[in-house]
């Protein structure tokens, strides 16, 4: 199968490319930049150009029989605008050129934040509907609306077999901004580390790409599934990577009314025109203990569970070959 795939050049993407061709398939990659690739195969093409681009995208589309969507925009300092104009129009220029060509098989990469988070006594699955504070995320309302989309493809004449990927906070290697790293970064050999009362999924991004080619062929249409593997709190999570890497740390646990206290600063800059990260609305999301269940692409796409440990070896391993960090003493 030769398959079309947008967003090769980060960190999912290019764990897809490797998984895609280890899997025997052709794979076409459209990318602004043909050097931000980091791997070399016979069986990758690479198309320079923006997948918003209807003429580049069909040119690099031309002759797939899928297509896997994973470019987004994820800076949490964008505005709604700019979130809508990559993550739902960009996602519209997707399926028009692939109605176009007749391709009708379609992966598309969206978020957790989509759906609903659980808890520690009960987590959550695909059918949870989005809660706050993601509600007010304008990077998970987009992808909210692009799934919609992608789901509307479905349900027309000679619709489109359209599988939906909920991934979990990915590590591994190929973090070539770095993205989820920045997580990794913060924390690494710093004697004291100060953390949020929140939680996250925690997922190899190996494992991740193993069910979105799998999707190809086994997810069934108009389904949503959850790629996540571990559930803790940020706290625990240091307290793994300190051990992982074999440095000791303190960890101070920040309470909720700084870490929003912090965001209202950030609102502050924001009504000022600076553009930070920093506001309510994303620091809100640092207190939520975002757990979920995977069951569903452990069964029906034979996704793998590897020890988070290894993911953090070989994300910080890839960050050290990178020069992205010193190796603190």
């Amino acid at each position: 199968m030769k398959v079309l795939i947008t967003g090769a050049n980060g960190l999912l993407g290019h764990n897809i490319v490797l998984k895609l061709i280890a899997e025997g398939h052709e794979v076409n990659a459209i990318v602004r930049k043909a050097e931000s690739i980091k791997v070399q195969h016979s069986k990758l093409h690479i198309f320079q150009g923006s997948f918003m681009d209807h003429e580049a995208l069909k040119i690099a589309t031309s002759g797939c029989h899928a297509v896997i969507h994973v470019a987004a925009a994820t800076d949490m300092s964008l505005s709604y605008s700019e979130f809508y104009d990559t993550n739902v129009k960009g996602s519209e220029i997707v399926l028009n050129v692939a109605n176009l060509l007749g391709i009708r098989r379609i992966v598309y990469i969206s978020t957790l934040n989509t759906i609903g988070y659980g808890s520690k006594d009960n987590y959550a699955t695909e059918q949870q509907p989005i809660q706050y504070p993601f509600t007010h995320s304008f990077y998970a309302q987009t992808k909210l609306i692009a799934e919609k989309k992608f789901f509307q493809a479905t349900k027309q004449e000679n619709g489109m077999n359209v599988v939906v990927i909920n991934p979990g906070f990915m590590l591994g290697a190929y973090d070539t901004k770095p993205s989820s790293g920045q997580l990794l970064l913060a924390a690494y050999k710093k004697p004291i580390m100060a953390t949020p009362k929140g939680g996250k999924a925690f997922v190899s991004v190996a494992d991740v790409a193993t069910a979105v080619v799998a999707a190809l062929e086994c997810g069934k249409n108009g389904e949503r599934y959850i790629a996540a593997a571990v559930n803790m709190t940020l706290k625990d999570f240091y307290k793994l990577q300190a051990k992982v890497c074999g440095y000791k740390q303190l960890l101070i646990t920040i309470p909720n009314w700084l870490i929003n206290a912090i965001g209202t600063i950030g609102n502050g800059l924001r009504a000022m025109g600076i553009k930070t990260q920093v506001c309510t609305m994303n620091t809100k999301q640092l207190c939520v203990k975002e757990y979920y269940s995977n069951q569903k692409a452990k069964c029906e796409l034979n996704m793998p569970e590897t020890p988070i440990e290894k993911a953090i070896q070989e994300e910080i391993d890839w960050l050290l070959q990178g020069n992205k960090i010193k190796n603190r003493r």
